[in-house]
């Protein structure tokens, strides 16, 4: 056997985050070897190499020129309305036009808004709609029943069909939902929702959430999306359990 490299060493020779081979290796993606006491990850330049030459082939996000992985889960932090629904219209229709299917989770008043833009794009809304193409939801106060739906709404969608799930997270908050009901979500949403035909986007409104919120988001999602900008998030934990409070700042 070659020498073991390092997290450390491995990350730059990838020229990705430490975070990032964290992920991969707990996801089975890519092997390493655990030694010492501390069972600390090592890796062999062949799997490095090997890795490096799979299909890693990107998706348009359909914002701006962005392009991401297969089941990336993205936050998009806002300000302005008119921001959070034209990037997320934007985001639905490129999906549509690459033929996914599509679970849409919004506010009473920007889903109408949501369904009407994707309208202007051309697509036949009620068609959509009527064939399952199309899942809509303004949400629920009790999270138990809101991930049922949304664990029923992902099953009905069979293999190879992939699919986008858009969540203006502003729902949970007219739901009247706590900081730590939307933690739970996202952390299921890693555990459960996230599979090589799924991409999932969060939108978080700057002027509704605080810094709490904003750091859950950054710590649940590995990519971050902010004034156009995509960049990934080294606060990335995945799955876990957060010991944060039940209110909003």
């Amino acid at each position: 056997m070659d020498k073991l490299l390092t997290i450390k060493e491995a990350a730059a020779f990838l020229n990705v985050s430490q975070m990032s081979l964290r992920r991969w290796t707990n996801s089975g993606s890519l092997k390493c070897y655990r030694v010492g006491g501390k069972n600390e990850r090592r890796f062999e330049m062949q799997e490095l190499q090997n890795f490096l030459s799979r299909d890693n082939s990107r998706l348009p996000l359909g914002i701006n020129d962005l392009t991401v992985k297969k089941s990336d889960h993205i936050t998009h932090f806002y300000k302005k309305i008119e921001e959070c629904l034209n990037e997320g219209i934007s985001y639905l229709a490129k999906g549509l036009s690459l033929g996914d299917h599509l679970l849409v989770i919004s506010t009473y008043t920007r889903l109408p808004k949501i369904l009407e833009g994707l309208e202007r794009f051309g697509f036949q809304i009620s068609k959509l709609l009527g064939n399952g193409t199309i899942v809509t939801s303004t949400g629920v106060p009790d999270i138990a029943n809101q991930l049922q739906f949304m664990n029923k709404a992902i099953e009905s969608i069979q293999a190879p069909k992939s699919f986008r799930l858009l969540g203006d997270m502003v729902w949970a908050l007219e739901q009247g939902w706590s900081l730590n009901d939307i933690n739970i979500l996202e952390n299921h949403t890693n555990q459960f929702f996230i599979r090589n035909n799924a991409l999932l986007l969060c939108q978080y409104d700057l002027t509704r959430f605080g810094a709490d919120a904003a750091m859950m988001a950054l710590e649940t999602h590995n990519i971050t999306v902010h004034r156009g900008q995509l960049k990934e998030s080294p606060y990335f934990i995945g799955a876990a359990n957060h010991n944060i409070g039940n209110t909003y700042v």
